[in-house]
């Protein structure tokens, strides 16, 4: 039998294999994680394994809101897992950052005790934008089911928001401020976003709450980047031969990995500078260069990827007409619309990023990106197309991805299969009330302004949507160079 990836199985590892450079068995937990997933494991966890060879208690307190299939899965290897960093020159690393995990469904004890220790001094999340419970004018949204439970039973919050806000409150008792909460999701001003969240719910349980909250607990805003596929078997059989013991849940990320953190904090924090972390007094600049030129255009090559049959990033980028148009996406419409006293650096970023894009070894499956549409767009797409209608700049390739997101829900109803998106229902809904005609659907869709806001009503946005829409329906799935090149062929 293949015996497993534990602590005591370390020492059989080849010497190419890098390990923990610290004592597993004695040091402790100061970070709580909610929301332990891949990337996670492969970004923030990486960097603390890193930070912990300079000493502390630093390990991680993994928590999961729903799922315990990670729980399951580490607890014979001690939590310990695999990194492979895929690409030309390969990597392998064990990494230990992460000591306990637990489910809210099954430890929540466990967990609030945690939370609620003097010995955390972080709590970070992981928890996607929908994670975050917010309206679309940013205010903590109480129609949300998981926010009104909450809101009725303070003391079992099935929400990050109502979990943090409970430890908060618990800390404001005890008088333990020095714990920074840290966002590391892809969203625009990720820490303010998450302290408004959390200080409006905090104000329904007590305005003296939120009004501590808002003063002593500090919530960093950050950058965080790398690109980081699912994990499937093939990267577990692969992992697990050049282990030579069994990892039940390794994860793959690319070389290329960044952190970007706001340098205001309640307490202390870990070595992270040490091993990489940059620390700034404005993270604004970082965030959307990388909202905007990365995930603007992994968004793009997914819907329009998917139109034409594609299946990965590698796939889509690889086919010359998609890359002129992301190439062209970004020269002409998403690099002017970041604010910088040196576009040659933002355009070496936007070409390091078609590189990294071009990377054979990773399989990023476009239908993986495509998930939650809906909450990823106005980060990704829509802030850009507001900030080039009021600059008066063009805004026809920005178009593009949009009208493809609405053909990807009007063919994904036609078919009968389903959207992972939050919002999958009322899409769904709008789709099949049109039969599934794309003019039709689209302009439907657009009346969504829990996702287009204000966009809604502008007619010079929905007029290229359109226009888009109609272009890209009118071939079929073979055809994306002829489908394409009318819409570049005056680039």
């Amino acid at each position: 039998m293949e015996k497993q990836l534990s602590i005591k199985t370390l020492d059989q590892l080849s010497r190419d294999v890098a390990v923990p450079d610290y004592d597993l068995r004695k040091s402790q937990c100061g970070i709580v994680h909610i929301g332990p997933g891949a990337f996670h494991r492969a970004h923030q966890a990486y960097y603390t394994d890193l930070a912990l060879a300079y000493g502390g208690n630093w390990r991680i307190h993994g928590v999961s809101m729903r799922s315990d299939t990670l729980k399951k899965a580490l607890a014979p290897q001690d939590n310990l897992y695999s990194l492979a960093v895929v690409d030309n020159t390969p990597s392998l690393r064990v990494l230990g950052a992460i000591k306990t995990l637990s489910t809210l469904s099954e430890d929540r004890d466990v967990i609030t005790a945690a939370l609620c220790s003097p010995a955390i001094k972080i709590i970070s999340l992981t928890v996607t934008e929908k994670g975050y419970c917010l309206n679309n004018t940013g205010s903590l949204d109480v129609e949300n089911p998981d926010i009104q439970h909450d809101l009725a039973n303070p003391d079992l919050p099935i929400s990050a928001v109502g979990l943090i806000a409970q430890a908060l409150k618990a800390r404001e008792h005890s008088g333990d401020a020095d714990v920074t909460i840290i966002s590391c999701d892809n969203v625009t001003d990720n820490g303010k976003k998450l302290a408004k969240a959390v200080i409006d719910f905090a104000y329904y349980l007590s305005p003296e709450l939120a009004k501590w909250i808002q003063n002593n607990i500090a919530f960093p805003c950050t950058m965080v980047d790398s690109i980081t596929p699912a994990t499937d078997d093939e990267v577990k059989s692969n992992v697990s031969a050049n282990l030579g013991l069994k990892d039940d849940w390794p994860i793959q990320r690319e070389t290329f990995t960044q952190w970007v953190i706001e340098d205001h904090f309640s307490g202390p924090r870990p070595p992270w500078e040490k091993v990489g972390v940059t620390f700034t007094k404005d993270v604004t600049f970082f965030e959307k260069a990388k909202l905007r030129i990365l995930n603007g255009t992994h968004s793009t090559l997914a819907y329009v990827g998917l139109l034409f049959g594609k299946e990965t990033v590698y796939d889509a980028i690889s086919t010359p007409s998609i890359q002129v148009l992301i190439s062209a996406l970004l020269e002409r419409e998403i690099i002017p619309s970041i604010e910088t006293d040196n576009i040659e650096t933002l355009r070496q970023y936007a070409a390091d990023i078609i590189a990294r894009y071009h990377n054979k070894h990773i399989r990023h499956m476009l239908s993986q990106i495509a998930w939650d549409g809906s909450q990823k767009l106005p980060f990704r797409i829509l802030d850009t197309v507001r900030d080039n209608l009021h600059a008066n700049r063009d805004i026809n390739l920005l178009c593009i991805p949009i009208a493809a997101w609405c053909l990807f829900v009007s063919r994904k109803a036609k078919a009968g299969e389903s959207i992972t998106d939050p919002k999958a229902t009322a899409l769904i809904e709008r789709a099949t009330r049109h039969a599934f005609d794309p003019v039709a659907v689209t302009n439907d869709l657009l009346n969504e302004t829990t996702i287009f806001a204000e966009l809604s009503a502008n007619s010079l946005f929905r007029d290229h949507v359109l226009t888009q829409v109609k272009t890209l329906s009118a071939w079929s799935t073979q055809d994306v160079d002829e489908t394409l090149d009318p819409i570049l062929e005056d680039l």
